[in-house]
C-alpha cells in the first residue's frame, strides 16, 4: 500500500492553516474571571496588605492568589472558604458580587468605591 502522505509537502498544509486562521476575527486575550479578580484585588487593597502577607494569613500560596487576581484562573471553593474564614468575605460576594452578604463596613466600602471605566 503506497504512503500518500510521503508525497505531500509539509509546508503546504501549514500555509493553508495560516491563511485560514488569518480570516478569523481577532479575539481579545481577556481573562475569563476578571469580575472575581476585581473583588479579590479590591479586598486585598482595602486591607493594605501585599499578596504575600494576604495569602500567608489565609493559608494559601501567593502564586494561587496571584492567579486569582489576574483573572486567568478561577478561585477554588477551598480558596474562597479560606478567604471567608480569614477575612469574613462571603462566597456570594466572591463569586457573584452580592455585596449584601458582606459585613457592614466592607459593604459600605465596596459600594462607595469609585467605578472603573
Amino acid at each position: 500500500m503506497p504512503n500518500y502522505m510521503a508525497s505531500r509537502k509539509p509546508y503546504v498544509c501549514r500555509m493553508r492553516q495560516n491563511s485560514w486562521q488569518s480570516s478569523l476575527p481577532k479575539m481579545e486575550n481577556r481573562a475569563p474571571f476578571l469580575d472575581i479578580a476585581e473583588r479579590i484585588r479590591w479586598h486585598r487593597a482595602t486591607t493594605g496588605m501585599n499578596q504575600t502577607d494576604y495569602a500567608k494569613r489565609a493559608g494559601i500560596k501567593r502564586s494561587q492568589l496571584s492567579n486569582w487576581e489576574t483573572g486567568h484562573q478561577r478561585i477554588s471553593i477551598d480558596g474562597a472558604r479560606a478567604l471567608r474564614k480569614t477575612y469574613g468575605l462571603s462566597l456570594d460576594f466572591i463569586y457573584e458580587g452580592i455585596a449584601d452578604t458582606l459585613p457592614m463596613t466592607l459593604r459600605n466600602a465596596w459600594l462607595d468605591k469609585p467605578s472603573v471605566s
